[in-house]
């Protein structure tokens, strides 16, 4: 199926997303709170209640356009971000190519679209998406299938 390296397992694949989950707090924290609330005057975390404006929108779409870009660019250009680079993975096309700029943004709308747009119950969604890897054979997320990428594991030197 693809030249690279076998699928790569649940528990790399999870120790890679949680660098890059952290990775990602860093960066949007530094972003929400240096340029959205600072210099353009946002309130991305909700502090004045009272005040009806859009900047919590903003705030959304700057957050989002972070994550698509944080997960894409590096996907495209290298097959991995910095958690999978880190740990010996990479995301290809369901052939084994590299992965094209839709495929990527696909990936990061179904991974990271359902927590930012329904909260609560977008964990919910996320949780389905860990099964999805977790149970089947293949270890294909439901995310990686309707993407059409795999996630492989490069060859180790032990």
């Amino acid at each position: 199926m693809n030249q690279i390296g076998p699928v790569a397992g649940l528990g790399w694949r999870t120790a890679a997303r949680l660098v890059d989950t952290i990775t990602l707090s860093w960066i949007v924290g530094f972003v929400l709170i240096e340029i959205d609330q600072r210099l353009l005057g946002g309130d991305p975390f909700g502090v004045q209640p009272q005040r009806i404006d859009l900047s919590r929108a903003r705030s959304m779409l700057l957050l989002f356009a972070l994550i698509a870009a944080y997960e894409v660019v590096p996907t495209v250009l290298y097959g991995a971000t910095l958690g999978k680079a880190l740990l010996g993975l990479r995301v290809c096309d369901a052939r084994g190519g590299p992965v094209r700029a839709t495929l990527s943004l696909v990936r990061v709308v179904l991974l990271y679209g359902p927590t930012l747009f329904l909260g609560v119950f977008g964990l919910l969604a996320d949780l389905a998406l860990f099964v999805t890897v977790a149970i089947p054979a293949s270890g294909r997320g439901l995310h990686d299938r309707v993407a059409a990428t795999i996630v492989v594991s490069l060859p180790r030197d032990d």
